[in-house]
């Protein structure tokens, strides 16, 4: 497989088999590998601030999912898995910000976020989703509509 101009190449092994959280899985790659492509294109970084801005909005769309499916579920690791996500979401602003800095090195956001790709989705999504698929399947799973 080509990787071409591609910092993170999605692929099956990354799939956790949440379709709701694969698709956003991949949608946070997708902005991942556009902020990567247009640094390695452009001399200037005036898309960094608004496509890392993209990216971490993404991402706290992803991870109120996540935690939402989690909770419903009981799963019984659900406080580290918050935790978890607390840490990744103050890492990625105070790198983001020494980014933005004169000086500042956007590979080191960019370095940031494969090595959460690679850790977070691919070992810590992966160790919830069994539990996660047996509920989702389950009888005692059951769908509300939540309020606004």
């Amino acid at each position: 497989m080509e990787q071409g101009n591609l910092l993170i190449v999605w692929n099956e092994p990354n799939m956790i088999g949440i379709k709701i959280l694969d698709e956003q899985h991949r949608g946070i790659v997708s902005i991942i590998n556009s902020l990567h492509y247009s640094l390695l294109t452009r001399d200037d970084y005036t898309l960094l601030k608004p496509t890392a801005e993209m990216i971490m909005g993404y991402t706290q769309i992803h991870f109120k999912t996540e935690l939402e499916l989690l909770a419903e579920s009981a799963y019984p690791r659900l406080k580290e898995h918050q935790a978890l996500h607390a840490r990744l979401i103050a890492d990625s602003n105070n790198i983001f910000q020494n980014c933005l800095e004169d000086g500042g090195d956007p590979s080191q956001f960019l370095n940031f976020l494969k090595e959460w790709w690679l850790v977070h989705i691919t070992r810590e999504d992966k160790a919830y989703s069994g539990h996660l698929i047996d509920y989702l399947q389950s009888s005692r799973r059951v769908i509300t509509k939540r309020q606004g």
